[in-house]
């Protein structure tokens, strides 16, 4: 039997020492440091998957030499590019961060909104209201609220029997029925508009999956399965849908529409294990568009937003995701760069180089602060875009000699060399909130809206196929906005879907959550939902 052949161990470059002897000289450095790098490469991985795992989900930056971007710098602080220019913004007005409320433990005032009970003491009766003093009877001339607390009910459903009332004249025999008036915002359906819009609330405002709701009206005697709420959703969606295509029509009409997207998972039974990944996009307006627009797309292809944005000529904020770029190209919108995600790639890469990382975090900062200060003023879109040409104008143009001095050095496949990468790859994009005051340097209120998805997927898991992501997007859509003008949802949903269902040729206008005015709540519940007709039989 043949000995197996022994082989010589070989280095990391796939040589053996012998082999190695023989380089020369520059061929051996040029090996050594393409191992440095990739060891280099190797520990700034390792580190990122540590932090990742380990430490908590935020963009906090733990270096005590690094201003929060919206704290305000210390007098002690050196002179920098923005504290030697914000003159202007000083003649303006005098911008200082808002001051903090001492601490002590007073409580808020309870609302007077809230039904109120009255819980008194017992009433005083026979001999207890004579006076023990002069013997003279007792009268009461005051009451003082002792104490206060929040109590609640629990939630109920009930049912309502609409009763159709019948007359029979006692002469001839003939009959004059008198018919309730039933609207059901569903055809045939057995769910009011207040449950309707109880479930669609708590499924996506609240996160609460459709089984869950089930086991909560169980615990209250109501046995609705979850598959009756999935229909009641699409019909709800379904009926909300003019809502939803008229304020994608003004949403167009923005100056500037901030987006981003998370990808989702929808049941498909083509797919392996029965899943594939969809995507959800926001489309968030600014002032004059108060909408909040979801939709839903079964892929990130440019073909979905294209779709959406079709006619649109103005701005368009994001991160530089190739699409999105691709996209303001064919259709002719500006894009803006999000400074946000620019900043993130050099936190990402600040362990590893501090020093470096430390300077351009601070000139972030800076810009930051100007923004900040900006709004706390409450300038206008022209003193917002002098005081940004003026103050912000002299930071990014240190920022991109900065950014091309590091780029000679830096290792393009390190977490520094991507973030350098990335701002010089994207910084005319990343400059271009410089065009107009309306602009933000970040996309933070888009993302901070996508938050709902993030944490609603959390709970709900998947999407029962693309169809119910489209329905999903439409009440994700009335939810976000009526949160976005302060709206309780719920209140909103059940007039909404009373108003269509009473009147389907109403004034869509009327109705869009900026527009909206809350119904006076009656006590009457009959008189309030069942108004009776006549019908003769």
């Amino acid at each position: 039997m043949a000995k197996p052949k022994k082989t010589k161990p070989k280095s990391a470059f796939g040589m053996t020492p012998e082999e190695l002897s023989r380089l020369d000289h520059e061929t051996l450095v040029g090996l050594i440091s393409r191992l440095l790098e990739q060891n280099q490469q190797l520990s700034e991985l390792l580190q990122i998957m540590v932090r990742e795992k380990h430490a908590p989900k935020t963009e906090r930056f733990e270096n005590p030499d690094q201003l929060n971007i919206f704290e305000a710098k210390p007098a002690t602080e050196p002179a920098s590019p923005v504290s030697q220019s914000t003159k202007h913004s000083q003649a303006l007005e005098p911008c200082t961060p808002p001051q903090k409320t001492p601490s002590g433990h007073s409580r808020n005032p309870m609302p007077s909104t809230l039904e109120r009970e009255r819980v008194t003491g017992e009433e005083l009766s026979g001999d207890d209201l004579t006076c023990k003093h002069c013997s003279s009877l007792l009268v009461k001339f005051n009451e003082v609220i002792r104490n206060s607390r929040y109590e609640c009910k629990p939630a109920s459903v009930f049912v309502q029997d609409f009763v159709a009332m019948i007359f029979r004249c006692d002469g001839c025999g003939d009959t004059v029925t008198v018919e309730p008036n039933v609207t059901q915002p569903i055809e045939n359906g057995t769910a009011g508009p207040a449950l309707l819009a109880e479930i669609v609330t708590a499924k996506f405002e609240d996160h609460m999956p459709l089984h869950r709701q089930e086991q909560r009206f169980f615990r209250i005697g109501a046995n609705i399965a979850r598959s009756t709420m999935v229909g009641w959703i699409t019909a709800t969606a379904v009926k909300l849908k003019p809502i939803y295509d008229r304020m994608h029509e003004l949403l167009l009409l923005a100056k500037v529409i901030a987006t981003d997207d998370t990808p989702v998972k929808v049941q498909d039974r083509k797919k392996k294990k029965n899943i594939k990944t969809g995507r959800v996009w926001i489309y968030r307006g600014g002032e004059e568009q108060p909408f909040n627009l979801f939709d839903y797309t079964d892929g990130r292809g440019r073909i979905g937003p294209l779709s959406f944005l079709r006619g649109y000529r103005n701005f368009l904020q994001g991160d530089c995701f190739s699409g999105n770029l691709a996209l303001c190209a064919e259709t002719g919108a500006t894009f803006v760069a999000c400074g946000a995600h620019a900043r993130r790639y050099f936190i990402k890469a600040h362990p590893n180089n501090k020093e470096s990382c430390d300077q351009i975090l601070q000139m972030f900062a800076d810009l930051f602060e100007i923004d900040r200060c900006a709004r706390d003023l409450g300038l206008s879109e022209q003193e917002v875009s002098l005081m940004r040409r003026q103050e912000a104008l002299p930071i990014l143009t240190s920022m991109k000699a900065w950014l091309d001095k590091h780029s000679l050095t830096a290792l393009p496949q390190s977490s520094f060399g991507k973030a350098v990468n990335y701002c010089l790859n994207n910084w005319i994009e990343l400059n271009n909130y410089l065009l107009d005051g309306d602009l933000r340097f970040d996309n933070n209120l888009a993302e901070h809206e996508m938050k709902r998805v993030a944490i609603g997927k959390k709970n709900w898991y998947f999407l029962g196929s693309d169809n119910a992501g489209k329905h999903a997007a439409v009440l994700l859509s009335i939810t976000s906005t009526c949160k976005r003008h302060g709206i309780n949802p719920a209140e909103y949903i059940k007039d909404v879907l009373e108003a269509l269902t009473v009147d389907p040729g109403v004034q869509i206008d009327s109705l869009l959550p900026n527009n909206w005015q809350k119904k006076e709540q009656k006590s009457d519940f009959k008189a309030c939902h069942i108004t009776p007709k006549l019908a003769l039989r």
